[in-house]
């Protein structure tokens, strides 16, 4: 004798907001991607396959983390924004409520002994600054 498994009666579960949450990082996702100058951009800077990258725009399929970190970082935008839509959507921008003043001109001066002895990149010397900012904002902690 075969058993059969009942059907599921699905509109009576209780997603826990999940689709809606679904709903929203793939809006945020199409977002990024149309600022960022669309579908084939993304996918041909990221390598992520360009099929893909329209999949996540629809909400079509769900964003495996690794190419989701891709595509974040090509468009320039937090992982942390894109998954909650919560924080600075820019990668690296300072989190609202950091003590700003004291701690960016600490950073900035520590970043300017740094320039002298070599010669980086406007987006390195973006990315120590950031860098030096956070860890005086730790310990401002």
């Amino acid at each position: 004798m075969v058993r059969t498994t009942p059907k599921q009666d699905n509109e009576n579960i209780d997603d826990f907001g999940v689709e809606a949450q679904k709903s929203e990082i793939s809006e945020r996702i199409r977002q990024i991607i149309r600022e960022s100058g669309g579908n084939g951009v993304v996918a041909e800077k990221s390598h992520v396959p360009l099929r893909t990258v329209g999949n996540y725009t629809t909400g079509t399929t769900e964003p495996k983390i690794i190419a989701l970190s891709r595509v974040a970082q090509i468009c320039g935008v937090s992982l942390d924004w894109i998954a909650n839509g919560e924080g600075p959507k820019e990668r690296g921008a300072l989190s609202p409520g950091a003590p700003h003043h004291e701690t960016l001109r600490a950073a900035l001066v520590a970043a300017e002994d740094l320039f002298q002895t070599r010669t980086y990149t406007p987006d390195q010397k973006a990315e120590i600054i950031i860098t030096l900012y956070n860890i005086g904002a730790e310990d401002a902690d």
